[in-house]
């Protein structure tokens, strides 16, 4: 056993060798002056910096690619994976915060793509700041939480989660108009976020193609550890520095790109989402997956769609006020349905809903 774990480390390392070799070589080929354009020398940077932080991640992570498993071997772990979670709470992923959508989902799974779409001020970032709060409370505590915040600066989303936490109302917390029990709650809410220094990991770059993102993830996966949730805000940011036709077709990359993630970190990968404007000129303007902006691809590549809908955005005066709708349009491998939720708006915290909150209970 000593003699063949010796020979293994000595093939990482000759792999390692032509690694760096090839690496060394391809960029001594990129030159300034050999007549391209600053946009395809950037373009054929990217996509080397892109292969090697791939071809590295699966040497540290010792993915040796395998042929097709056999029928046996599947069902082996099948049967092995029902073993552990035979007897459990029913919640076989990630938490997501709410126990009706987790009984409807079993929570997130790994590899899956979830889209959330909402029109603005529904509370898109709100929603996604629950999901990361529920993985890191109740998640793997040996795994982390990323996220990608491509809209809004780290400073706002701190602002965000210490209100949530400490319960303060956000604008309190933004004019600087706090009490002395105010600030020994924002301290305490402080002293929580600080115990997930290692696991909470915020990326607020505004400039976010997929290569770039799976870079960050692969290089904060090997510095902390696996994710258990990766986290998007919001996918029509990202872009793409290749050329393409249009921008349904960039956005159909994106999607792809963000499946192919969830699928290598082996995590779900949660991606907000616009709506398109003309579910504004319906009567009933809840959505659905016809609504979700610049691509069919999206409906297409998602395993969950999850629509945020608050009736108090377009009826002033609705007895469902403080109250979200979460709707399942989408579920590769369960049922669909609406999910009601609390909306705190002074927080911008979504939470359990409860009979006899807010107008209607129907």
């Amino acid at each position: 056993v000593a003699y063949a774990e010796i020979v293994r480390e000595c093939s990482r390392a000759r792999k390692l060798m032509r690694l760096g070799s090839g690496i060394y070589q391809q960029a001594a080929l990129l030159q300034p002056s050999d007549g391209k354009g600053i946009s395809t020398l950037r373009q054929v940077t990217d996509a080397l910096v892109e292969q090697s932080e791939k071809e590295l991640f699966e040497l540290a992570q010792q993915n040796i690619s395998q042929a097709c498993l056999s029928i046996t071997a599947q069902v082996s772990d099948v049967l092995t994976w029902l073993e552990s979670v035979s007897g459990g709470t029913g919640v076989t992923g990630v938490p997501t915060g709410f126990a009706e959508l987790d009984a409807k989902t079993c929570g997130w799974q790994d590899g899956d793509l979830i889209l959330i779409g909402a029109r603005p001020s529904m509370g898109k970032t709100a929603q996604a700041i629950t999901h990361a709060l529920a993985a890191l409370e109740g998640g793997p505590a040996e795994k982390t939480v990323q996220l990608y915040s491509i809209e809004m600066p780290a400073q706002q989303l701190m602002l965000r989660l210490i209100s949530i936490l400490a319960r303060v109302p956000l604008t309190r917390l933004r004019s600087g108009n706090l009490t002395s029990y105010d600030l020994e709650l924002v301290c305490s809410a402080a002293g929580t976020l600080s115990q997930w220094e290692n696991r909470f990991l915020i990326d607020d770059s505004t400039y976010q193609t997929p290569a770039t993102l799976r870079t960050s993830v692969r290089r904060n996966a090997r510095k902390y550890g696996k994710p258990a949730l990766i986290l998007v805000d919001y996918l029509q940011l990202m872009v793409c520095p290749e050329k393409k036709e249009n921008r349904t077709q960039e956005i159909q990359d994106i999607s792809r790109s963000l499946k192919a993630l969830a699928k290598e970190m082996t995590c779900p990968v949660i991606a907000l989402s616009q709506l398109n404007r003309s579910l504004e000129q319906r009567a009933d303007k809840r959505p659905n997956n016809g609504d979700l902006r610049d691509s069919g691809s999206l409906e297409q590549d998602a395993d969950v769609i999850l629509f945020l809908y608050r009736d108090e955005v377009y009826h002033e005066n609705t007895p469902e006020r403080g109250v979200a709708e979460l709707i399942l349009g989408k579920q590769r491998q369960g049922p669909l349905g609406t999910v009601k939720a609390r909306y705190e708006g002074e927080y911008t915290r979504f939470s359990e809903y409860h009979l006899g909150y807010g107008g209607t209970t129907a």
